[in-house]
């Protein structure tokens, strides 16, 4: 049976786009850079920031360090306001929670899901929200994973994850979950199915219709 679900946060629970472009725009102002069309930066929401930093203004220490400085200066006083709920999160997230155990896991850093999700008014619908520390260690998803895994007593079996991009896929796989693709996020249909995810959903609306037809799979 299905024991619980994890959820990714950017582009899975929550439309973060406008949000964190706008930060990561302003950090690349700070340095005396052009800034990104939301187009160009869709790509980069996803990965670790470090990651993504990294492929626009090199792999220089300092410049980096200024830019993730600049970047959570804005972040961690305008995210609350500016992010945005996916279509249908409350509902959805609500009847799931009524159905079977939830929980998040991201590759941003806790300190700024769990007021995210507050803010919205679901976080008390998850029995854990786990993300990365604050340390620039460009940590896999898959050891996120495994701290979301404590939850539910360390054990995969019966588990599915929901993602939007290939490292959610590639980190719930390291632990043998499989993993709902989901097409309303940052990643396309074909980033999804070659990452290797076993089911695809339009949005978080089909998620619990989807979800009746895992169950009777497992």
């Amino acid at each position: 049976m299905l024991r619980g679900v994890l959820f990714d946060l950017d582009g899975v629970l929550v439309d973060s786009l406008a949000s964190i472009g706008a930060c990561f725009n302003h950090a690349l102002q700070t340095l005396g850079r052009p800034p990104l069309t939301l187009t160009s930066l869709r790509p980069l929401i996803g990965p670790p920031l470090e990651e993504s930093a990294q492929s626009v203004i090199g792999d220089d220490p300092q410049l980096l360090a200024r830019f993730i400085a600049a970047y959570r200066e804005r972040y961690a006083a305008t995210s609350v306001d500016e992010t945005r709920p996916a279509a249908g999160l409350v509902e959805v997230v609500t009847e799931l929670a009524q159905r079977t155990e939830l929980a998040v896991a991201t590759s941003k850093p806790e300190v700024y899901a769990r007021p995210i999700l507050a803010g919205l008014g679901v976080a008390h619908l998850f029995k854990a929200i786990c993300g990365r520390s604050l340390a620039l260690d460009v940590e896999p998803k898959a050891a996120v994973i495994a701290r979301a895994l404590h939850s539910f007593a360390g054990r995969a079996e019966g588990l599915v994850m929901v993602g939007d991009r290939r490292h959610d896929v590639a980190g719930a796989q390291v632990h043998g979950i499989p993993t709902i693709g989901v097409l309303h996020g940052m990643g396309s249909e074909d980033e999804l199915r070659a990452a290797g995810a076993r089911w695809l959903a339009a949005d978080l609306r089909a998620l619990p219709g989807l979800l009746r037809e895992i169950e009777a799979e497992l």
